[in-house]
């Protein structure tokens, strides 16, 4: 017992040594898990912001339905020089969210939404006009690597137009089933 009365000055220094230690190393794990909830924060804000541009634009946001037609080669949507314009930074748009996206949380989930995402304009990103562009090279070349695979991979590609009567089409008598 007096060895311990002897060093207690010693050992009171040493156990607030270790409580700072324990402290600093805390606030590091504290501060890390902040900026990647800030992060997590940021990748969902973008790709509401992604949906809602989608919801704003129908025509732009899935060639695919046919709502417009898209013609890659003369730059036109409908005729429309202006109109492909908008195109083309709806899709810069995506393109750079589902970056930054991937980049800050590298989840399957995020991959298969951003594979959903992009497959629609797949025959845009795919096209002669696009791949001379040099619009791929602003991206990093782990996203391109994911840009080429999400847009081989057939999985993921969305049901066409549906089969449904056109508004403005003659009316045509319903087929009685049997």
């Amino acid at each position: 017992m007096t060895w311990l009365w002897d060093n207690a000055m010693t050992l009171s220094t040493l156990v607030m040594a270790a409580a700072a230690i324990a402290a600093l190393i805390y606030a590091h794990l504290q501060i890390a898990e902040n900026k990647r909830a800030e992060r997590r924060a940021n990748a969902n804000e973008l790709w509401r912001e992604t949906l809602r541009l989608a919801f704003d634009n129908p025509k732009l946001s899935d060639p695919t339905l046919k709502l417009a037609e898209f013609d890659y080669e003369a730059r036109t949507i409908d005729g429309s020089i202006e109109l492909f314009q908008k195109y083309e930074l709806y899709v810069d748009t995506i393109l750079n969210a589902s970056e930054e996206i991937l980049e800050v949380s590298p989840s399957k989930e995020w991959d298969v939404a951003v594979r959903i995402q992009l497959k629609p304009h797949r025959d845009y990103l795919l096209s002669p006009y696009f791949q001379k562009s040099g619009y791929l090279d602003q991206y990093g070349p782990r996203f391109r690597t994911f840009l080429r695979e999400a847009l081989s991979d057939p999985r993921y590609t969305p049901p066409g137009p549906p089969n449904v009567a056109r508004i403005d089409a003659p009316e045509k008598k319903a087929k009685k089933r049997a």
